[in-house]
């Protein structure tokens, strides 16, 4: 999904000079900057005038989790608010109901009960449901149990636009794709995985410009590590390496996850046109195998990483925010977290494994909300009608709100990391083990970095042959 950072940053900053009444000086890149932004518009309002639909004020009813993260608050805001990205969601469901003539309905669940409701409402005929917003998980368990439409058999969805994402477009089973992340759900941006840099410890290390080194295709696990064992020092002079201390990396209980799926790899490819297969060829096994190596040697030799269990994300948090950490590894929420943190901080990719590699790549937690389409009585082509222009209008109303004013304006400090987002939200990676527990692959390589030793190519090979059967089964299940 191709965000195009730059040009809604200046519609941003237009817009904001517009408010506080700035005269106009004349300038000629001023200009410019109104052409591009009004190309930009046209992308979204060309797409919307493409589609005419007016189903008469029925409910479009909207089934949604209300107890992770922005799970709720990307999907339900009943009226005006100050805070600006409430306020986005609010214009955004105004405009859909204008547009589509629906009375706009949402009915917040625990997780759990997402899938639930859905099952309820099939088994029961009753089709009150147009789409739900399961966990990733949760939307895997719905999809087997065949209560799924496939993306591909709504007519008026078109998954090669800007705001689907093209990472859960390619994760199809038998042909079908069953679940959609897109510029509506925002709460697959917050849990993406990327990597914060203190600008005061960069520069204290003397290290090259970091953004130049990302757009160069230089930014590699060796000058990861590299610049991680630089920084490492017993703050309070006590003998021991503890929160108290600084260091060169501070990261979560996922980092083997982020690192394995950053370097390329995964355990189940969906091609378009075959039925998902397990991946890992040999080639990708000595790679693994290499990459545990590297990660083991910096996070137990030395003492320039700290990482924390499971739990304990919020002394991470605070570590970073008190300058203790050269890097730190999070999803993108916690730079919201961060916004009271005094010194500057940047935004950047999660490294490649080497420069051969084609591109940044990372990966989204399955806590990730998701989009689906219950079996059931309604149109296909109505609901795909009206879930196409929310993507349209969350790519124009919303998307731009969570960017700049969340992400950028109010915690960000550079205009560079507006560029790193768009490199990190444009190469995100999905992978099916993550949301079938079957397939039994799942946490493998993370498994291995947790207990320090490399075992993940003998795990890997002790279930291999249990994977390809559940996986088998999976696919059989779905045609």
């Amino acid at each position: 999904m191709k965000l195009k950072l730059l040009s809604v940053l200046l519609a941003a900053l237009m817009l904001l000079a517009c408010l506080a009444g700035c005269a106009d000086t004349g300038d000629q890149g001023g200009d410019d900057e109104g052409a591009s932004s009004e190309a930009e518009t046209n992308v979204y309002q060309d797409a919307l005038s493409q589609i005419d639909v007016d189903l008469g004020g029925d409910t479009f009813a909207v089934v949604c989790r209300n107890d992770a993260g922005n799970a709720q608050n990307e999907m339900m805001r009943e009226e005006e608010s100050s805070d600006p990205l409430e306020h986005a969601v609010y214009n955004r469901n105004l405009l859909l109901e204008e547009k589509c003539h629906i009375d706009y309905v949402v009915t917040p669940v625990g997780t759990a009960d997402v899938s639930e409701t859905i099952r309820s409402d099939i088994q029961a005929g009753a089709g009150e449901y147009s789409i739900a917003m399961p966990s990733m998980v949760g939307a895997g368990t719905m999809a087997t149990r065949g209560h799924l439409r496939d993306f591909h058999d709504l007519p008026y969805v078109d998954l090669d636009a800007e705001w689907w994402d093209q990472g859960t477009a390619a994760l199809n089973i038998a042909g079908k794709v069953f679940w959609m992340n897109s510029d509506i759900n925002f709460l697959a941006h917050d849990v993406t995985f990327l990597i914060l840099f203190s600008k005061v410890l960069a520069e204290q290390e003397g290290l090259d410009n970091l953004y130049e080194t990302v757009e160069n295709q230089e930014w590699t696990l060796d000058l990861f590590s590299t610049y991680v064992e630089k920084v490492s020092h017993d703050a309070n002079g006590d003998g021991k390496y503890n929160e108290s201390d600084v260091f060169g990396l501070i990261g979560t209980s996922s980092m083997g996850s982020t690192m394995f799926y950053a370097s390329g790899l995964k355990y189940v490819e969906c091609p378009e046109d075959e039925d998902p297969y397990l991946c890992m060829t040999e080639t990708d096994l000595l790679k693994a195998s290499d990459l545990l190596d590297k990660l083991l040697n910096l996070f137990y030799s030395g003492n320039s990483t700290y990482i924390v269990k499971a739990g304990d994300e919020a002394i991470a948090k605070g570590m970073f925010a008190a300058n203790q950490g050269l890097f730190y590894s999070e999803v993108a929420s916690y730079i919201v977290n961060l916004k009271d943190m005094s010194d500057d901080f940047g935004v950047l990719p999660v490294p490649k494994y080497d420069k051969a590699q084609e591109n940044y790549c990372t990966w989204v937690h399955g806590i990730s909300s998701t989009m689906v389409v219950p079996n059931g009585p309604q149109s296909s082509e109505d609901i795909s009608k009206v879930i196409e222009c929310m993507a349209i209008l969350s790519g124009e109303e919303v998307i731009p709100t969570y960017y700049e004013l969340v992400l950028k304006r109010k915690t960000i400090r550079d205009e560079e990391s507006a560029g790193m987002l768009d490199i990190i939200f444009s190469n995100r990676t999905y992978d099916l083990v993550n949301y079938y527990t079957t397939l039994t692959l799942a946490g493998t390589f993370q498994s291995a970095v947790s207990k320090g030793t490399n075992s993940f190519a003998s795990s890997y090979s002790k279930n291999e042959g249990k994977a390809k059967k559940a996986l088998s089964k999976l696919i059989a299940q779905f045609d």
